[in-house]
């Protein structure tokens, strides 16, 4: 006999069996106790989840005639007839390729025949949202008003693409994504039934990349089964995945955490070498970073992620040494990096500007980045303060009272005096101000966005972001593109806030101008508008 695959040999035959939907389960088993059933039925939700599995086993127990807590007993009469693949009382339906109105209306016509060894005729209808239009329509009446003897179970993964004429119609239970957990679990009992030994990390990583779809899990379990004929590693489960090299994207990341540009584009290279697409990679890095914010961010983080022991060390000491502002950054550019590289044709110098970007945070004005940037520097100077010995130094313990347990201490005040002095002086404040003249139009620019988005000033924040800014001399120069831009910008309370926003440069002169190009076209527009005044409108054209 032909080799079956694991998901086809393992779905579930009751609801006991189906993993992950309680609520579905618990819903149409009492509709089966109560004898309360709908005449139609839409199952919903990403691929794998058991929505197929779910229609056939309503459908046998709806005609089981001893049915076991709401599942079908599999001994009688009918439920023996529907093991039967040439039963018709049973009809399962591909509307992707079985989608033009001439099918619905043989279906509308056969539908009307009673079944011949069961109480239902149940129509399961696959990805029923590839119907046409007409062929919706031709369906319609049938679901509003089917013959006493029919159930219709409509599946999808798409239910957006349903007419709500359909929907309203039809009992819509949507089923959940299945837990990491679960599918770790049932890959286990399915290893453990197929006598193959494995380590809980490698089970948990095919679980993991199934991504809530028991059938995407099961059939890269199938795929890890036939890989070896030892023990599955999480090294070997890293191979058939696909995934990089975990030890070379680990030094990858660490290289960008540590802004180190030189050896992130060296590694860019040895991962190139290994054959493994940009589009990959940018996968792989965004997924080992998430996995750092977690280890950052969750006491738990382990029985999260399932990774062996060794590597979560690692990922430990990664993430103790970069902040959560920091990391949200290196997600985000990797994030746009992967939406670059579907219309890029340099893939691989898309991929390296992202790396050196998410590598040098100091050149990067983003306001995350920034956030990123000040957080490192409150740590640094948090570690500091943590070094300096504030404890005076005692020199002599002597009982006040024999009888008393009350204690003296004499302190030698020259040196508390001493170490005082010390300690205050690098948290003395100055005066001193940076030229505006120092710096670039760039970096001022950024100051000033960041600034006034720190003190609650988001109007300017969003107007002065599409401003160009220049410095002239001891002259900042903010030009509009627009004469109402400028008007407001050149109000006090606006040049106030603009100024608090750079005290660090003042003092600076501030000057609001409106672009020579805006110039030009205000005139043509007076000049236009004063000659129509002489002459009329229905006289004069412009061209």
């Amino acid at each position: 006999m032909a080799y079956l695959a694991l998901y086809r040999k393992y779905r579930p035959t009751t609801f006991q069996t189906l993993i992950g939907q309680e609520h579905i389960v618990k819903t149409l088993i009492n509709q089966i106790n109560g004898e309360k059933l709908g005449h139609a039925y839409l199952f919903t939700g990403t691929r794998g989840t058991g929505k197929t599995s779910a229609a056939k086993i309503f459908a046998k127990a709806i005609n089981c005639l001893n049915p076991v807590d709401g599942s079908p007993c599999g001994q009688c009469a009918a439920c023996r007839a529907l093991l039967d693949p040439s039963n018709i009382d049973v009809i399962e339906i591909d509307a992707a390729s079985n989608n033009g109105v001439n099918e619905i209306r043989d279906l509308r016509e056969k539908v009307q025949y009673p079944p011949v060894s069961c109480k239902y005729k149940v129509y399961i209808v696959d990805e029923v949202h590839m119907l046409t239009g007409a062929a919706f329509n031709a369906l319609l009446k049938t679901l509003e008003e089917p013959p006493k003897h029919a159930v219709f179970i409509l599946a999808t993964t798409e239910v957006h693409k349903i007419p709500a004429t359909i929907l309203s119609r039809c009992m819509r239970f949507d089923f959940r994504l299945i837990p990491t957990e679960r599918i770790a679990a049932l890959i286990s009992d399915i290893y453990d039934q197929q006598g193959k030994a494995y380590d809980k990390e490698a089970v948990f990583a095919i679980a993991k990349a199934g991504e809530g779809s028991i059938r995407d899990a099961l059939s890269i379990a199938d795929i890890a089964l036939s890989y070896s004929s030892g023990k599955l590693t999480y090294d070997d489960v890293m191979d058939i995945l696909g995934s990089s090299n975990v030890d070379t994207l680990i030094e990858f990341v660490g290289n960008i955490i540590n802004s180190a540009s030189g050896k992130v584009l060296s590694t860019i290279d040895k991962l190139a070498a290994l054959g493994k697409s940009m589009g990959v990679l940018t996968k792989d890095v965004t997924a080992m970073v998430r996995d750092l914010l977690v280890v950052k961010t969750c006491d738990n983080s382990n029985a999260i992620l399932g990774l062996p022991e060794a590597k979560f060390k690692l990922y430990e000491q990664m993430a103790a040494s970069v902040n959560e502002e920091r990391l949200l950054r290196i997600l985000e550019v990797f994030a746009d990096a992967e939406n670059a590289l579907k219309y890029t044709n340099h893939p691989r110098v898309t991929f390296e500007t992202a790396a050196i970007k998410a590598a040098r945070p100091d050149a990067d004005y983003n306001i995350e980045a920034l956030m990123g940037r000040i957080k490192a520097l409150e740590d640094k100077i948090k570690d500091g303060i943590k070094l300096v010995n504030v404890q005076p130094e005692i020199k002599e313990l002597v009982p006040e009272n024999k009888e008393s347990t009350k204690l003296e201490f004499k302190v030698d005040n020259q040196k508390v005096n001493s170490e005082e002095q010390t300690i205050a002086k690098p948290v003395e404040k100055t005066n001193s101000r940076v030229s505006i003249q120092s710096v670039s139009a760039n970096e001022v620019k950024g100051k000033l966005l960041f600034n006034l988005r720190k003190i609650g000033s988001e109007m300017l924040w969003n107007l002065i972001q599409g401003i160009e800014l220049e410095i002239v001399g001891n002259v900042l120069v903010l030009t509009t593109n627009k004469a109402a831009d400028q008007e407001l910008l050149d109000k006090t309370p606006s040049r106030t806030k603009i100024e608090e926003a750079l005290e660090e440069f003042l003092p600076f002169e501030l000057q609001i101008k409106l672009s020579d190009t805006e110039k030009t076209l205000d005139a043509v527009d007076q000049a236009t508008e004063r000659v129509k005044k002489i002459f009329g409108d229905d006289i004069v054209i412009i061209k």
